[in-house]
């Protein structure tokens, strides 16, 4: 019975602008009488669910002509069960307000935890200027293929940077699942270092230890600092604010419990970047106090915050190929010292999540270096080790 049961987000993409951005000139993805099939990875078992789809960063409405979801049958074949067709407000068309989200009408089809589905949408035509990041994979095809089992797909929607693998999908945004009373979320709130297969990784470990009704969901955007939208050539990929999306995408996943939040570097180190400087430098109490305003924000919801400490970058230089557009310094590092003892040390929290295995043993200021390949962002060991490191008691 429904009573006995809630909605809880068990997927999300923090929305980002698409295409490149350089001064005036917008160079945007089209879609021309296209399907996209996005396949995704719930982390909650539950009986309907409701799919949110965003238009946020674009001046025109967007008309999304058709939309269904099926679960995956065979991944290497993009091959699905028969696709249940998606509504909005009892109709299978929808037009977006420019800068608006949407969300669907609850669907009878049922989740299971890290078991792939595939959302998939025609329209006749869109700019692609609202993306989710990180999580999905979407391909493109062309006609109206929302009825059918099989896809044949003609692009692959990824870009592969030197800080991440840009996994983006057109407009959609979340995914919210019926579940039992007692399930709820954790949300995975940072920048690289967390956009990538942790929140995959700690629904896993969730399963293994038994705990069933917890689902995580992915709000780290690479290059997104606490403060400041992103800066630079490619500033839209690297989001709006943690402060200033808040509001927008994260208090508004529904269930949510708990959040683990690991953000702040890009604050610190981004001015002194070539390709995403243009704010000046930012001392350790601007930093320390950015993380109070995060965490306040949560707290308002009436979510347990854990904050991770800080990681290592001593070596790290290249935001884009080709370019070395940062040098480590003793300063920049004495800024994130004072940061990350600040967190060792506050009670504004609900606990912090040590990362010290991270570090080299004879110099602290780098990762180990079979954990990265740039000094900054882990590998999947690395990503492993972060997740089997938060406490149980925080999950």
């Amino acid at each position: 019975m429904e009573e006995n049961r809630k909605w809880v987000a068990c997927w999300s993409a923090a929305p980002t602008k698409g295409g490149i951005h350089i001064g005036p000139l917008h160079l945007n993805n089209g879609l021309l009488n296209s399907t996209a099939r996005t396949v995704l990875r719930p982390t909650l078992k539950g009986e309907k669910i409701k799919l949110t789809f965003s238009n946020r960063y674009s001046k025109k409405p967007l008309t999304i002509s058709a939309c269904s979801v099926a679960t995956v049958t065979d991944l290497k074949k993009h091959e699905t069960d028969t696709p249940v067709t998606v509504t909005f407000g009892g109709k299978e068309e929808v037009t977006i307000p420019a800068g608006q989200d949407i969300t669907s009408d609850e669907i009878i089809f049922s989740t299971e935890a890290l078991k792939e589905i595939a959302v998939n949408i025609f329209v006749k035509a869109a700019v692609m200027r609202t993306k989710g990041l990180y999580g999905s994979d979407t391909w493109l095809s062309f006609g109206n293929q929302t009825k059918n089992r099989g896809f044949t797909p003609m692009w692959h929607l990824i870009l592969k940077t030197n800080i991440a693998v840009l996994q983006t999908n057109p407009f959609l945004t979340r995914v919210d699942t019926l579940a039992d009373k007692d399930a709820y979320a954790i949300v995975i709130a940072g920048d690289s270092t967390m956009a990538n297969e942790i929140p995959f990784l700690l629904a896993e470990r969730l399963r293994k230890m038994g705990k069933n009704n917890i689902a995580v969901i992915q709000q780290a955007i690479a290059g997104n600092r606490i403060g400041e939208n992103g800066k630079g050539i490619i500033a839209n990929l690297y989001g709006e604010s943690f402060l200033g999306r808040f509001d927008k995408d994260i208090a508004k996943c529904p269930g949510v419990k708990k959040v683990i939040f690991k953000e702040g570097i890009n604050d610190v180190i981004h001015p002194y970047c070539l390709t995403v400087g243009g704010t000046p430098p930012i001392n350790a109490e601007e930093i320390i106090d950015r993380t109070k305003k995060a965490i306040a924000k949560c707290k308002q919801q009436g979510w347990e915050v854990y904050v991770s400490r800080k990681t290592p970058f001593k070596g790290f230089g290249k935001l884009l190929p080709g370019i070395r557009d940062f040098t480590w310094k003793r300063e920049i590092q004495d800024v994130v010292d004072a940061a990350d003892k600040w967190i060792a040390e506050t009670d504004e929290h609900d606990g912090y999540i040590v990362t010290d295995y991270l570090r080299d043993e004879k110099d602290k200021e780098k990762l180990r270096a079979e954990l990265t390949k740039d000094f900054i962002h882990y590998n999947l060991e690395g990503q492993k080790l972060f997740v089997d490191n938060i406490p149980e008691e925080y999950l």
